[in-house]
């Protein structure tokens, strides 16, 4: 009986350490998918057949790619920011 119960808080520690790890996993999927979406948003858009206006401004790419480029910074610092949590 007592080889029973020692197997069961074996198993029971394991499965603990497996939920731990999937935690973590999904948590830095969580980051990954929350620096991504922006950029998929802006990707979106600009895949639609629409006149944007910024295709007559001269510095109209190069804007959207600084934007995109703050957005992922941005959104890396704010990751970083609560160390209590510890995202990234």
């Amino acid at each position: 009986m007592i080889v029973l119960e020692n197997l069961d808080q074996i198993r029971q520690s394991y499965e603990a350490q497996v939920d731990i790890e999937q935690n973590s996993l999904m948590k830095f999927f969580t980051v990954v998918t929350s620096i991504f979406l922006p950029l998929t948003l802006i990707a979106g858009w600009y895949g639609m057949n629409l006149m944007m206006p910024e295709f007559k401004w001269p510095y109209g790419y190069p804007f959207v790619i600084a934007l995109s480029a703050a957005i992922v910074a941005f959104m890396i610092w704010l990751f970083r920011k609560n160390k209590k949590n510890k995202w990234l």
